[in-house]
């Protein structure tokens, strides 16, 4: 499951409190035109009265009024609810549709018209409204009047969306649109760093003496995450560095003496003595694979280098051949169509020897192990059981030899399976490459 971002967490808040701050402004605008009457008539006046002067023409010098062809079913005719009346300031009559109305609704024609006017038809929660303007002054002024008594076409709600898109959601708009943007550049600029130590996590090593984490240019708090992730690396360096440490020493100090006992113990012409070399040889075989464990550990920083699957493997298979044969058991090798792949030949050859010799150890008398590389950067070992059932152990006791072969998959992204059936063991090495884990 992924998981968002912080630029989008950032973005989705503002917007949920912009959106909560909008409805707000909204029930405020609409408690402000609803306690206040005359601002909503006003605003239906001036709104109808310059819809209507785009009728208004000069001919010939006078001026001349042609119904706008979209008003036509409000102000067309009679007793549609809206009355109107389009007269010179000389009390020239140029458009009416209220014959018998207009003067108990409008002040008398030969009155010089107010430049604006406005008075309520008839109070109560149904606004009724009559009023004008004077909308053309050139060659002579004309005034338009209009009242609203039955609002049928909701010129009012008309009017409320109108004042509502333009005080409000226009403004608000652009003010959020301003703001998400300028959030996105200041969070994804403040991140930048963040995103940059992010990438570095994903190379650094804790076994390098410069693994740490850059906090320049990053936010405080970040930089706090950010020194606390290096204290970490800091310390689990040390550790590491302990870990090899003790592994070495281990390693060195125990085999000189191992080798004396074994000279000593071969002058002992007694079976128990046979005995205790074959543990000593275990434990030997203990402090090898120690040594290669501390070897692994220090590898992934050396330079990789182009290896050859086939010619590595012959030469394992030809170095242990004698091993193998002395145990009772015989080896083959086979190329299966095998491709060069980049890694460290050391640890890779020293995964393949590890894997061969844990066939030794723990096939049966009889058993055929057979080395194949390929198809591709992949290496196999396979043992048959010596048609018997493997004595190997199982995958989920792995022993330390194939925890090492485990850890050197692990420094090449490599894919590592072993696997027991009635057949036998198979253990294969993938080194086809692949993304890194991040």
């Amino acid at each position: 499951m992924s998981r968002p971002s912080l630029v989008g967490l950032v973005v989705r808040r503002i917007a949920f409190f912009a959106a909560l701050a909008m409805l707000a402004q909204l029930a405020g605008v609409f408690w402000e035109y609803w306690s206040d009457d005359q601002t909503l008539e006003r605003y239906a006046i001036e709104m109808e009265t310059e819809a209507l002067a785009q009728g208004v023409s000069v001919d010939n010098g006078r001026a001349a009024f042609h119904l706008p062809p979209d008003l036509r079913d409000r102000y067309g005719g009679a007793n549609s609810g809206y009355v109107v009346r389009v007269r010179t300031a000389a009390g020239a009559q140029l458009y009416s549709n209220c014959p018998g109305a207009c003067e108990t609704l409008f002040p008398p024609i030969d009155v010089t018209p107010l430049m604006f006017w406005m008075r309520q038809v008839k109070p109560g929660e149904k606004l009724e409204v009559g009023g004008g303007r004077v909308v053309v002054e050139q060659p002579e002024p004309v005034m338009i009047e209009i009242a609203i008594v039955d609002d049928r076409d909701g010129v009012m709600a008309r009017v409320f969306r109108h004042e509502v898109y333009d005080h409000m959601l226009l403004p608000m708009s652009l003010m959020l649109v301003f703001v998400l943007g300028a959030t996105i550049f200041s969070v994804a600029q403040s991140l930048r760093p963040v995103q940059e130590a992010a990438r570095k996590v994903a190379r650094l090593d804790p076994r390098a003496e410069t693994a740490q984490l850059p906090t320049a240019d990053m936010p405080r708090e970040i930089a706090e995450f950010t020194q606390a992730v290096n204290a970490a690396f800091s310390r689990a360096a040390e550790l590491m560095r302990s870990q090899k440490l003790l592994t070495s020493a281990i390693s060195h100090e125990v085999r000189t003496p191992l080798a004396v006992a074994r000279l000593e113990l071969e002058k002992i012409a007694d079976p128990r003595a046979r005995k205790v070399e074959e543990d000593l040889n275990a434990l030997n075989h203990l402090v090898e694979q120690l040594t290669d464990l501390a070897r692994v550990e220090a590898a992934p920083l050396a330079v990789l280098e182009k290896i050859e699957p086939a010619a590595l493997a012959g030469q394992v298979v030809s170095d242990l051949a004698d091993l193998v044969y002395r145990a009772g058991k015989s080896i083959s090798f086979a190329d299966r169509g095998a491709t060069p792949f980049l890694g460290h030949p050391a640890l890779v050859e020293n995964a393949l020897r590890n894997l061969v010799e844990n066939a030794v150890r723990h096939a049966p008398a009889g058993a055929e192990i057979r080395v194949e590389v390929g198809p591709g950067a992949a290496l196999a070992v396979i043992d048959d059981g010596g048609g018997k059932s493997p004595t190997g152990q199982p995958a989920s006791g792995r022993g330390l030899g194939l925890q090492i072969v485990g850890r050197i998959a692990e420094i090449h992204h490599a894919a590592f399976d072993w696997t027991r059936k009635e057949t036998g063991v198979t253990a294969r090495l993938d080194f086809a490459p692949k993304r890194k884990p991040t």
